[in-house]
């Protein structure tokens, strides 16, 4: 039985891939309602980037976080979902922490890559909130343990 060009309009609306197009045309942002009080900065914290990505909602668009451990290093991975639909996007951002056994420090690092898991996922625009800390000059940064990282990222996804 062929279907209707109603019915694949209703198939197609119905879809991980349109609900996020329709998504992004709403050109939904994140406040800036973090203060860094070291480098004198603002960001856009979780919460508000989390209220940035709920819009998504109105399109059946939600999202889940996990967190995995390879190795010695975490990573959180960020899936986002339509609710008719199989299919997934997936960004999964490496945890920075120096000392796992540090509850404080791996909380931070976790909130850290849940944040940029979710703005990068959704394509939420942000500016160089935390540049400061990378210690970067303005000059391509050479890192050496880059291929490793995107090796193991590669391997959790």
């Amino acid at each position: 039985m062929a279907i209707t060009k109603i019915q694949e309009k209703q198939l197609n609306e119905l879809r991980l891939g349109t609900a996020f197009n329709k998504f992004q045309q709403l050109k939904v942002t994140a406040k800036k309602d973090g203060t860094n009080p070291h480098f004198k900065s603002n960001y856009s914290t979780l919460e508000s980037v989390i209220d940035a990505v709920n819009h998504g909602s109105e399109f059946g668009l939600f999202f889940t976080q996990h967190i995995h451990e390879h190795g010695d290093k975490l990573f959180v991975k960020t899936v986002m979902r339509h609710v008719n639909d199989t299919d997934t996007y997936e960004s999964c951002v490496p945890v920075p922490c120096a000392n796992l056994q540090n509850p404080h420090q791996m909380g931070s690092g976790i909130t850290y890559a849940k944040r940029y898991g979710l703005q990068s996922l959704y394509g939420l625009p942000s500016e160089d909130d935390d540049g400061n800390g990378t210690g970067t000059t303005g000059k391509k940064d050479i890192n050496p343990k880059a291929p490793q990282v995107n090796e193991q990222v590669n391997n959790i996804l």
